[in-house]
């Protein structure tokens, strides 16, 4: 099928050329469109150079979920592939996406991705979900051997993944309101209660430049769009089933985050809840309008125990593993 492969750049450097290069000679696709989100810079003058790239202009940066969304529109190809631009494909990457996604069942696929740094080791196997909403990437600093087998995943990383375009559009894009972080996450979820498969394809590899603190707004960004995700995402019957967990979740959060460092982050992330409520409704209404699996059917794809492998567990929450547990499985008894 067609493919478009879709970068989003804001202030990418070097890394977006990097990424342009190991797209040359690739086969499978029909162009490359960037999107410069606002930064502009000499790489963006470059990229404009190259024949076989497009560059889109946005008047400001509207936020990576928004910048793909935009490149999205300005494709022409059947399937649409994102990168980020720190990214390096390897060959005949691009084709083994593609191809995944020619299976109607399969709504997205995501590359293996391996760290750049250490390639023999993953960056993400896809991204695993706990109940609370917390998303992070799975299989971090694992073999690349661990995963050779195409397999299920809860979400895909929107590093390195596939879709095809009528399926992009019927599942209405990205979150604009998301600005950046999550929003493979939640576009993943929306994928599954519509009834799609998400995967990873290891035979399509993809090296990526990882860094997880990089940007200084993380926790803020995170944590908030963690709340729109489960309020949008989650059905009314699993909300109230998970109402006390998620109550406690948010008292030991804005713990961390005081101990931390981060509270003003935390408290800037529920004033922006409230001031944009008919936003996440009107999110939510979009989002359970897409519902055909029943939460029962999707809770396989929820893990009760927190363990990102790329930072520190913190104390309490390692401690309420073992509850949550014990929570979840009584909750899966009742949906």
């Amino acid at each position: 099928m067609p493919t478009s492969v879709v970068i989003v750049a804001y202030r990418a450097g070097p890394a977006l050329l990097r990424c342009l290069d190991s797209l040359d000679g690739q086969e499978g696709f029909v162009e490359t469109i960037v999107v410069d989100n606002g930064g502009g810079g000499p790489e963006i003058d470059r990229a404009r150079e190259i024949e076989a790239v497009r560059v889109v202009d946005s008047a400001e940066n509207v936020g990576f979920a928004a910048g793909c969304n935009l490149g999205a529109r300005e494709a022409q190809g059947d399937v649409l592939v994102f990168l980020n631009p720190d990214t390096i494909v390897a060959d005949g990457a691009v084709a083994q996406l593609g191809r995944a996604v020619e299976d109607p069942s399969v709504g997205i696929a995501m590359a293996r991705l391996r760290l750049l740094a250490e390639p023999d080791k993953l960056n993400s196997s896809g991204v695993e979900m706990h109940v609370t909403g917390i998303g992070w990437a799975g299989g971090f600093g694992e073999s690349v051997d661990s995963l050779a087998e195409r397999r299920e995943v809860p979400a895909p990383s929107g590093t390195a993944m596939a879709i095809r375009a009528d399926t992009f559009r019927q599942l209405g894009g990205f979150a604009d309101e998301l600005f950046m972080y999550l929003e493979d996450l939640e576009l993943g979820w929306r994928a599954r209660i519509a009834g799609y498969g998400v995967i990873v394809e290891p035979a399509a590899d993809v090296f990526h430049e990882y860094e997880y603190g990089r940007n200084p707004r993380k926790n803020y960004f995170l944590e908030r769009n963690r709340l729109v995700f489960v309020l949008s995402a989650y059905s009314a019957r699993l909300l109230v089933l998970l109402g006390p967990l998620l109550v406690v979740t948010e008292l030991g959060m804005t713990a961390v985050a005081l101990k931390e460092g981060w509270l003003r982050d935390k408290l800037a992330g529920w004033a922006w809840l409230v001031q944009n409520a008919r936003v996440v409704a009107r999110r939510r209404r979009t989002t359970q309008g897409l519902r055909t699996l029943r939460d029962r059917d999707l809770s396989r794809f929820l893990t009760a125990t927190f363990s990102p492998a790329m930072v520190p567990v913190p104390g309490l929450l390692r401690v309420a593993n073992p509850v949550v547990r014990v929570y979840w499985t009584a909750v899966r008894k009742l949906l």
